[in-house]
This record gives structure tokens, sequence and C-alpha cells, in this order.
């Protein structure tokens, strides 16, 4: 930390236990500004944290975090009065099981004012200690509506699960500025799909992004350069497909239209083929596909992040120049 004016105290450490939420309640504290009990309308939850200003000129000040818990996916932990529990289940980069049981799940336990760096687990030797530990994480995750535990990962974060009724097969959107989290927007890929786009294209051409989702890494994107629609599909550099054009966009109301045919591999490949009004304008094969396309969002209008498509990499945006009247996706 460094504040010339507030913190006298130069190169020193500080050993104090503090945790990422407690930086917040600090910059409140050091600029003397209150937390604000309501934002755009919204009352405000107290802010939870602990500030650190008290150790600034104090290396020897006690501890004002004294308990902290964690817990991610189910795997858990409490810090209280210089010892930690912990328990794990699950590893990060497998997202989409569902076997086991958390609560079977090992704890270990370490006095970490004597032993920093967790090196001896005294689960066994100080079960009396982890009992203990294991009733005060229940206690904070009460306390901090951490309840109830879910050991769900990737499945757990895709907000089409938490709809309502039967899965929708067709989408519609109005006008050219569409932007949505991209498992909320249209659930195309792999399986077969239409997407109509209903646009006006003003004299002397057009360009720009009609629809996309997704990223440079995985993404789809219909989009017009030189007044022709172009396809793009990005597979994190193994499936990349650039479908082009023949044909060119009159002037007036037009109709752009995409359709995708699975082939039934297990890479989700198949043809796409373009259409304007009606009329074949361009054809491709997709060699592999995906059910999700990253982090980036759903868009109508332009490519707002990072390109999915080289073609406009170097184009901002890509705002589409013409009015889009509507955009609809339907599954086959």
């Amino acid at each position: 930390m460094h504040w010339p004016k507030g913190i006298q105290a130069k190169g020193e450490i500080r050993t104090q236990f503090h945790h990422v939420i407690d930086v917040v309640p600090t910059i409140l504290e050091a600029t003397q500004i209150a937390a604000p009990k309501e934002v755009n309308g919204i009352a405000q939850k107290p802010v939870e944290g602990t500030s650190i200003a008290y150790s600034f000129d104090n290396a020897t000040a006690k501890d004002r975090r004294t308990t902290q818990y964690f817990e991610m996916f189910t795997n858990r932990a409490i810090y209280d009065d210089g010892w930690v529990a912990a328990s794990r289940f699950g590893v990060p980069w497998d997202t989409a099981s569902r076997y086991g049981d958390f609560e079977d799940a090992p704890w270990e336990l370490y006095n970490i004012a004597e032993d920093f760096s967790q090196a001896k687990d005294l689960a066994a030797a100080n079960p009396a200690k982890l009992k203990q530990l294991q009733t005060k994480f229940v206690q904070e995750a009460q306390k901090y509506d951490v309840l109830p535990l879910d050991p769900r990962f990737a499945e757990r974060f895709d907000p089409k699960l938490r709809v309502g009724g039967e899965p929708p097969t067709n989408w519609i959107y109005y006008g050219n500025n569409v932007w949505l989290p991209e498992p909320v927007g249209p659930q195309l890929f792999p399986r077969g799909h239409t997407i109509t786009a209903e646009v006006e294209v003003p004299k002397g051409g057009v360009e720009g992004v009609i629809t996309c989702a997704g990223a440079f890494s995985a993404g789809w994107s219909l989009y017009v350069k030189d007044n022709k629609p172009n396809f793009r599909y990005t597979v994190f550099d193994v499936g990349d497909v650039t479908i082009p054009g023949t044909v060119k966009l009159p002037q007036g109301k037009v109709t752009i239209k995409t359709e995708f045919t699975p082939d039934g591999s297990p890479e989700g490949g198949g043809t796409l083929i373009m259409f304007v009004n009606d009329q074949p304008a361009g054809e491709g094969k997709l060699t592999r596909s995906l059910f999700r396309h990253g982090l980036e969002p759903f868009e109508v209008g332009r490519d707002s992040i990072t390109a999915i498509s080289p073609d406009y990499r170097n184009a901002g945006k890509f705002e589409f120049t013409g009015q889009i009247d509507q955009v609809s996706f339907a599954l086959k």
C-alpha cells in the first residue's frame, strides 16, 4: 500500500490476517466515504469486510479479522484465530462431473500461527479442534447466505437451465442494438437451425455484423463485407471456417438467411448454406461446432469485444451500417 500523506510507515510488512473483501472497507475509511445505503434505488446489503487501516501505522495491532469462511463449488475452508480447516471436493478442470458426495470429503487442519505454509495436517491429532472449526464453518455459512451448498460446476453456471417450462426453439430480436449473455441468447449449434435477418440496405451498399455470439477463440458471426454476406465459425484454431457470400445485396429491403444441417458427426459438423432473398448465396462445411462459445455475448448489429472473424479484426465493433428490422432464429 502506498499513501504518502496517509501512511507514515515505510517499507514495512504487516502480518494481520485479512481477506480480499477487506479492500473496499479500507478504501472507504481512507477516503472518509460512507458505504451507500442505496444505489439506483436498490437497497444495499451492509459491507461485510473489515478495514485494514488500523494496521497502517501499528505493526503489532491486534487482528480485527479473526474469522473468515471460504467456499467455492463445495470446496470449503474456515480461518479462525490462527487456525485453518479445509476440505477439497473436485478439481477446477473437471467441470461436468456429478459423482461423489462432498459431505464425505476429508478435512485438513492447520495451525497457521505456527505453520504458515500449512505443511503439517493436524486433523488426526486434534479432532476436537477440527470439529470446532467445522461447526464454525456452518455458522458462518448460515450467516453469510452460503447455504445451500451446490457441487455443480458448469451446469450451475448455465443460465438456460434456470428457465421454467420447455426449452425455447425459436427466438426473435429487433433492431441494431441487442446484447445478451451468450447462454441466454439463441442456442443453435450443433443442432440444425436457420437464421433469418430482415435488413434494409441503403444506397451504395452496406457492411458490418448482423448477428454473432462468442469470441475470437470460439464463436460464430453472420456479417456483410464488400456488400456480400459471410459466415464465420471459429473453434479454437482447429475448426475455423469462413463461408464467403457469392451474391451482392441489392438496395432496399433484403432477407438474408443461413441454414445449418448437421452431418451427425460427434464433432458437430454439418453444411451451412446462405441465401439472399431466397436465392443461394454461398455454401460451406463446418467441421465441428460447440454448444457454448465462451464468455463474450450474443449480439445483433455489431461484434463488440474480440472479433470472431479476421475479416474485421481491425474494424472495431464492425457495426452494421444498414437497418436491421429483425433477426429470427429457429431450430429445425
